[in-house]
């Protein structure tokens, strides 16, 4: 998950000159504001609030009775809304997620699996790899 995200990234840089201005209303002072952005921008956030989304609900997957009801209602809300967000960035920036995903799989040469990693934090991934990597070294004491 957050591994395609980076990938995706790291090929669609936003340059500073292809900003364009994005109108909101700022309810707390009552005016309309404006920020300028770029097309890679909106990406970014489409791509970070989606790997929130996963993240939230392997959350509530996995810790779900320790957040009793009203918690675990409101990390739902939080992840319906990131999804939501998502969608709606992805379809008024004609930018396709999924699609973004799939073409950096096909360029590095990976299979998409139905458990590729997808749904993993990169610091479960790396403390896997650092348990892994302490696993020879403790063998290694054995042995002397």
């Amino acid at each position: 998950m957050v591994k395609d995200s980076m990938e995706i990234m790291d090929q669609g840089a936003c340059s500073g000159t292809a900003a364009v201005p994005i109108h909101y209303y700022d309810v707390d002072r009552m005016q309309e504001r404006i920020i300028e952005s770029c097309q890679g921008d909106l990406t970014v956030i489409c791509n970070v609030l989606a790997d929130y989304a996963d993240m939230l609900d392997e959350f509530l997957q996995t810790d779900r009775e320790r957040l009793g009801f009203c918690g675990a209602l409101q990390y739902e809300r939080m992840r319906d809304r990131c999804r939501k967000i998502t969608a709606d960035l992805q379809e008024k920036t004609g930018y396709d997620r999924a699609a973004a995903i799939e073409k950096c799989r096909k360029r590095a040469g990976r299979k998409p699996k139905a458990d590729a990693g997808i749904g993993e934090d990169a610091l479960v991934l790396s403390a896997r790899r650092r348990a892994g990597a302490q696993q020879p070294a403790a063998e290694n004491k054995k042995t002397e």
